[in-house]
């Protein structure tokens, strides 16, 4: 891959990832605990986007623990529920390290491995690491617009656009 094709999508998933850490910091401390639905996108999207970037594939697992539950809350999005509502400061730490372990694969990941096959355990995706880096990213992006329409919604504002990772 060239230098400056890593470069851009470094800077685009990075990107992808800062506009979800800003709508998650501006959502307020008191409806964090109250309008659960962002809790459970925001947890939603940090447990995929670890994930995805775990290469080669490996069972699910969190730092913050998971429940796999029939029984889903009535804001929850699937069916891997949270063991407890975790605060936004555990979710921004747990996407700092998400976001750095990203750009570290992205910057350091040979060609072969960018082609190599991502074959996940207990699902059924198979795809090349560089298309699941596309794939995540756009989940990623997907999320990150709920939020903010949440954010709107809830609080009549949300974060700007973000170009590219600072």
């Amino acid at each position: 891959m060239l230098p400056s094709h890593r470069q851009s999508l470094w800077r685009q998933f990075g990107g992808s990832i800062d506009m979800l850490v800003n709508a998650i910091s501006a959502y307020p401390e008191n409806l964090w605990y109250q309008e659960k639905k962002f809790f459970y996108i925001s947890y939603h999207v940090a447990i995929f986007l670890d994930y995805y970037l775990t290469i080669p594939a490996a069972p699910l697992s969190a730092p913050l623990s998971f429940t796999l539950s029939d029984d889903i809350p009535a804001d929850g999005i699937d069916d891997i529920v949270p063991d407890k509502i975790y605060s936004k400061e555990e979710i921004l730490t747990w996407l700092q390290a998400s976001r750095k372990k990203c750009h570290d694969l992205i910057i350091h990941m040979t060609e072969t491995g960018f082609n190599e096959p991502w074959v996940e355990i207990d699902g059924d995706k198979v795809m090349p690491v560089f298309e699941l880096f596309l794939y995540n990213m756009r989940h990623v992006q997907h999320h990150a617009a709920q939020l903010n329409m949440l954010l709107r919604k809830d609080t009549g504002d949300a974060p700007h656009w973000v170009r590219a990772a600072r």
